[in-house]
């Protein structure tokens, strides 16, 4: 088993502030697996930083002119310290069964 420890930074966006963090928080799993070596089956989140979180507010206009509404848009940047398990199959001994057919049980199986 091997254990790393590693900081991420990701980004996310949303129509909600909710879902611009939801959305940076479903990265962490993929970019935590991504850089780690062999099989990942613990990603375990150790700290939290926000570095960033703008609200982009716009005004639109049907036809330029009528029925005003306001658009928002969060995004948020946060950086993540993450413990990673893993476990390197190359290191793991698997025992070889090798199984030998007669030509009938090998036509019995066949499909």
């Amino acid at each position: 088993m091997n254990t790393v420890e590693q900081t991420l930074r990701l980004t996310g966006t949303g129509p909600t502030k909710e879902r611009a963090f939801g959305a940076a928080m479903r990265q962490v799993q993929s970019a935590a697996t991504g850089e780690g070596s062999g099989v990942t089956f613990r990603v375990e989140p150790l700290s939290l930083d926000v570095l960033s979180a703008a609200e982009h507010r716009r005004t639109e206009r049907f036809l330029g002119i009528l029925f005003a509404r306001t658009r928002v848009h969060f995004e948020i940047t946060v950086r993540v310290r993450v413990r990673i398990t893993s476990l390197d199959l190359d290191s793991v001994d698997f025992a070889v069964r090798e199984e030998k057919l007669t030509a009938t049980q090998h036509l019995l199986q066949m499909r």
